[in-house]
């Protein structure tokens, strides 16, 4: 299935983030492998982390990956056996 926007899973529909990526590369490869496994994603621009305690570092953008609830256990299998595990949200957070 294609990429779509976030807003297209629908008004009360639960979605979930599966994957950070933190590189355009990154982001594409995970994507390439959800549309391989035929499941509907979305890919949203996040900031990821921020300054430190002393001040240093600029937050950085990634790409958050979000899928249907319903299909985080098929989203996260497809890119384990491909993987991509740096990036993958803890399912206990999803």
């Amino acid at each position: 299935m294609p990429r779509q926007p976030l807003d297209q899973f629908g008004e009360g529909t639960s979605v979930v983030r599966v994957y950070l990526a933190l590189g355009l590369d990154e982001a594409q490869r995970a994507e390439a492998i959800l549309d391989g496994a035929g499941l509907a994603f979305a890919v949203e621009v996040e900031e990821v982390g921020g300054p430190t305690l002393f001040g240093f570092g600029k937050p950085r953008r990634g790409a958050g990956v979000w899928v249907l609830e319903t299909e985080v256990d098929a989203a996260c299998a497809a890119l384990e056996h491909a993987g991509m595990l740096k990036g993958l949200v803890d399912r206990g957070e999803a």
